[in-house]
């Protein structure tokens, strides 16, 4: 899905606003690049990066605990493979099929299916 600018076709799943397109300065303090974050950040912190060099968010937006679940889900997956990612589009492919996602994006996931898809990997690698 391609976005609009001012954010039209991307809502916060917290308050259910639109989002708008910042540097990522007005987050970290250095710039990483262009964000999307819900229209009322900083009093609702739900963001996305977007992909380099572009206004496209990698993306839905999330809190502090569901960026932190994602993360934990890319590292388990970096340790299953100790980084090589030529490895990755096999369990990509099975973590779809396991939980009807096809394509597999993490990036997309809610809490609930991160808590899954994070007990799964742990489980059985």
């Amino acid at each position: 899905m391609i976005f609009d600018k001012e954010g039209k076709d991307l809502k916060c799943p917290n308050c259910g606003c639109g989002a708008k397109l910042i540097n990522s300065k007005e987050v970290y303090g250095t710039s990483y690049g262009l964000m999307w974050v819900c229209m009322n950040f900083p009093k609702c912190n739900y963001r996305v990066t977007c992909k380099k060099g572009t206004a496209t968010p990698t993306g839905e937006l999330a809190d502090e605990d569901l960026r932190n679940l994602r993360k934990k889900i890319y590292d388990k997956i970096d340790s299953i493979y100790k980084g090589k990612r030529d490895h990755t589009p096999q369990l990509y492919e099975d973590l779809g099929i396991k939980f009807s996602m096809i394509p597999f994006k993490i990036s997309n996931l809610d809490k609930n299916i991160c808590m899954k898809v994070l007990e799964f990997l742990n489980r059985n690698y």
